[in-house]
């Protein structure tokens, strides 16, 4: 009996390390993707990430991809599924971004201004690069340049998620300066 436990908690292991690696292993390749433009693929790799682990951050990635790929309203579920999971991790920026991005592409004004501004709420307190102003511009007088906020929200969002996983992996950057790092949202290791 004790050696049938043994094996099967043995087992059990062994098959959440190699869940854990496919995770890893689609989210990464899905960031290589959608770095490269290959928006269908990034899109593939972070649903597999997610059948694996569904989780804020797979959902969240596949949205962008779709966004990107001009399926609002895969983009819509996808970002949907985000927020849903999310429990205020580092993914929050993203999430409230695209869902900006997605309302305003949707012809949603009202609901689109509504998000970019829940999105400067929590960026202005993250981590604000000079860039906020020309976001916080088109938030307060409704005219939104799309394909600029795009640029402008990806290049924040992705500033941010680089830093926190540079200090999450070596203690250094951005946040590594800082001496309440683990303060910031999502302060804790995905």
């Amino acid at each position: 009996m004790a050696r049938l436990k043994w094996i099967s908690v043995t087992l059990l292991a062994l098959c959440l390390f190699q869940c854990a690696g496919a995770y890893r292993e689609s989210i990464f390749n899905g960031k290589i993707a959608l770095n490269t433009e290959e928006y269908a693929r990034a899109r593939q790799d972070f649903l597999k990430a997610a059948q694996v682990s569904p989780d804020a951050r797979s959902y969240a990635y596949a949205a962008t991809a779709s966004y990107k790929m001009h399926d609002l309203p895969e983009a819509q579920r996808l970002i949907g599924e985000a927020e849903r999971l999310d429990g205020k991790t580092y993914m929050i920026l993203r999430i409230r971004g695209y869902k900006a991005l997605i309302l305003l592409a949707e012809g949603r004004q009202k609901e689109g201004l509504d998000a970019l501004r829940d999105y400067l709420a929590v960026y202005e307190r993250a981590f604000p690069l000079g860039t906020v102003r020309d976001v916080e511009r088109m938030a307060q007088t409704g005219r939104v340049d799309l394909l600029r906020l795009e640029k402008l929200l990806d290049e924040q969002i992705t500033t941010y998620e680089n830093d926190l996983e540079q200090y999450w992996g070596t203690g250094t950057g951005w946040f590594g300066q800082r001496t309440s790092a683990t303060a910031v949202i999502g302060g804790g290791h995905p």
